[in-house]
Parts: C-alpha cells; structure tokens; sequence
C-alpha cells in the first residue's frame, strides 16, 4: 500500500474589522469563480524582485530573536505575513501605502505585483510537473517494465487563493474599483454577507481551501467589517523518503544543555551540503520544486550557502518535528513599526482605495505549525489583521555528517521564475 503522503500547508489571512459607515459600492452576494491555476501570470521581467533571505525576511528573524525568541521551538511565514499584507496595501493611499510597501519590502505597487506573480506561477510550475508524473503513471500501469505495482498515482498540491468579505450588519461595502484591481492581481474572489452567515461562509473557505487543515478562523466573526484573506496551501513528499525501520530514538541537547528524547529519522544518500567555519547547511528536495533547507550552527549568509551547496553523500540524522507557534500585535505590528509603517495604526490611516471609510489596522495575529515524518512534512500559517474605525560526485566519496541532536534552524523554499529563493516558511528547534 503507498504510503500517506504528508502535507504542507501555508494559509494568510488578513482580517479588516470596523465599525459602521458608508461606502459608494459594495461586493456581489456571492463569490466570484475561482481562476483556474493552468496558465502563469504575466511578469515584467524589467522589475527586479528579491527572494530568498531578502531584507524582509532577514530583519523579521533578528526582530523575532531581540524578542527572546532566540532561545525557544518557533516557526514564521514570511510568505503569508506579505501576502497578507499586499491585499491591505492595494486598498491603501497616500502616506500609508507608502509606509506599507516599504516596511513590506517592495519599492512600489508594481513590484508587489510582480512578487505576487512569481510566487503565483511557482504553484503553477508544481502542479504542471505533478500532472505530467501522473498521466506518466497511469500510461504505466499494467506495464511490468516501467510501473511497479503498489506505488500508487503521485500526489500533492500548490495553490494560493485570496478572497474578500464584507459585512452587510456592520455596513461593510467595498469600492467597486478595489473589487477590480484585486480580482485581476489576485484573482480574489467577492463575497458580501449578513453577519449571522459571514462567519460559517469564511470559516468553510478557510476550510476548503487549506483541505482541512486550518477548519476554521473565528469562533465569531460578526463585529468585522471587512474581511481580506489570503491561503497558501502546499502538499509534497520528500524526493528521498526516510525509512521508517531506521526511525529510532536518540537524545536532542536543547539551547540550555538538557537532553531530550526525540524520535530521529536517519538516511544516507547525495544530498546537496554546505559548510563553514560554525555551520553546516543540507537541503533536503521535496517533489515539484520545493525545498527544505536545515541549518546547524550559525551560517554567516544563507542565500549564499544555498547558491553554493555541493552534491555529497550525507549521513543525515534528523528530529521529527512537531512545532507550533503565535505571534501578536507586539510582534506582527512592531516589526511593521519598526520599519517606518505608523500611519496604518492610528488615525491617520488612509485605506480610501479599499473603502469609503475611515479605518485602521488594530491587530496583526500569526499562528504556525509544522510538523515532519519519513515521507514528508506538514506546515500552517494563519495571519490575521484586524481593522477598526479609526480615530481620526568523486571515486571514494567522503561522506559527510548531518547530526540534527543539537538546535538548528529550517528553511521551506520554492525558487521563483526570476530564479530567487522565495522563503515559506523559516524557523527553529532548540529544545
């Protein structure tokens, strides 16, 4: 029987909630139809894009680590944070949209668009590259020479999907222009709700669209006004799978020096590997472009290790990983603040290309889970944000030693068109 293939998933969700006011149009009543994902976006190639460790993400790690996280089990999405945060910039104006691109790290609207593109085509590539193996598969079958029965059809799935809600109870209505723009940058679908229907509506969409992983977003959703949400929903096998009977129990050190018991998964095999004086660096490839990348030690520069990573064989020892983690306003909002974002928090906030009224962002929430096994792994992200009224190869190979019993640090990545290394999820085990 083929094995459970292990799921990753990736969900940014960006909540609006406001009070009571005018606008001069609204949503339809139900949803628009979800594009098919078959064909790629369009992309100027003129517009650089940067990926990877870019600025954003780095700065998010050093912030999240002067915030005594450094020494504790997290893990964050930079993917879902700007994802999220790219459906409240396209409703922005003036002074605040121009905060928000910047702490986002995009130069300009344009840019943000491109960034959007790259990653939307990513999850096209996948999905075109999984369909050929499974139409190969099927050709195969009943054929001794090529199909070996019991591997099973190939599986897995790469989508990002965002859609907008308003309100009808608290008076939510979108400008029409804003339904637009994100309808043909995003391909967001519109909803326009009672409050007494919007909270199942949201939650079923969250729960379809991370094949139920995330069930639900809110237990109440009725005192928002508008609603912008973002999934990202992964599922893929590792390329190598770890045997289950080399599964066996072993002793993590923690960051304080304790020992744990921990369930390792261990394999040889050619692995690309990097190392430097105070770390090593493997990647290890999940199917249809996506990559996990485990890091032990301090790597001075991760982009480049990644760039220079050489195909050795690797004696691989590595945890399952079963983390989860949240993030608030102290930290989703601080790191915005501490990028020169300020005038979406206050009063003086201008969302006028979204809706005709006045409204602030009042919470930014994250919450992520990742957990791995012999065939693959499994991760989520949630990222809310919430609005309110405002204010105002070699002959004897050496082989190398990847022991993951001590604290180390990941990486999930897919490489773009532009061919930058688009972070989905970062994060750490230190005990």
């Amino acid at each position: 029987m083929k094995k459970r293939i292990i799921s990753t998933l990736l969900i940014g969700m960006l909540m609006a909630g406001m009070f009571v006011g005018c606008g001069s149009s609204g949503a339809g009543g139900n949803t628009t139809p979800v594009k098919d994902p078959t064909e790629h976006k369009n992309v100027n190639t003129d517009v650089e894009v940067i990926g990877g460790m870019g600025d954003f993400d780095s700065e998010l790690i050093k912030f999240l680590e002067t915030k005594d996280y450094v020494n504790q089990n997290y893990m964050i999405s930079p993917t879902s944070y700007k994802a999220a945060l790219c459906l409240a910039i396209a409703g922005a104006n003036g002074e605040t949209k121009e905060e928000l691109l910047k702490a986002a790290g995009f130069e300009n609207e344009e840019q943000m668009n491109t960034w959007y593109s790259l990653v939307y085509n990513s999850t096209v590539d996948f999905n075109d590259w999984l369909a050929g193996d499974q139409k190969n598969v099927e050709k195969a079958k009943g054929n001794d020479d090529y199909y070996i029965d019991g591997e099973g059809t190939p599986d897995g799935a790469f989508k990002i999907v965002n859609s907008i809600w308003a309100n009808e109870s608290r008076g939510g209505k979108f400008r029409k222009e804003y339904i637009e723009k994100v309808e043909k940058e995003y391909d967001a679908t519109a909803a326009s709700l009672s409050g007494e229907k919007l909270t199942d509506a949201v939650n079923t969409w969250v729960n379809d669209s991370t094949n139920g992983q995330i069930p639900k977003l809110a237990d109440d959703l009725t005192d928002y006004k508008l609603i912008l949400t973002n999934a990202l929903y992964l599922r893929a096998p590792w390329i190598n799978e770890f045997e289950e009977y080399q599964t066996m129990k072993d002793d993590f050190k923690t960051f304080s020096g304790n020992k744990v018991t921990k369930d390792f998964m261990n394999q040889v095999d050619r692995f690309r590997y990097y190392e430097e004086d105070g770390g090593k660096l493997i990647i290890l490839p999940l199917k249809y472009g996506v990559n996990a990348a485990f890091v032990l030690g301090e790597i001075k520069d991760i982009d480049k290790a990644i760039a220079n990573a050489e195909v050795w064989d690797v004696d691989v020892k590595l945890p399952k990983m079963d983390i989860d983690s949240e993030f608030g306003k102290d930290i989703m909002i601080g790191y915005l603040n501490s990028r020169g974002a300020t005038s979406a928090f206050d009063g003086s906030a201008d969302f006028s290309e979204m809706t005709d009224d006045d409204v602030m962002i009042d919470e930014i929430i994250q919450k992520t889970k990742i957990k791995t096994d012999e065939e693959g792994l499994e991760a989520a992200a949630v990222t809310a944000i919430m609005m309110v009224e405002s204010a105002m190869e070699q002959e004897e190979p050496e082989i190398k030693e990847f022991h993951a019993d001590e604290p180390f640090k990941f990486i999930v990545y897919t490489e773009l068109e532009n061919s930058e290394n688009e972070i989905l999820f970062y994060g750490q085990m230190v005990e």
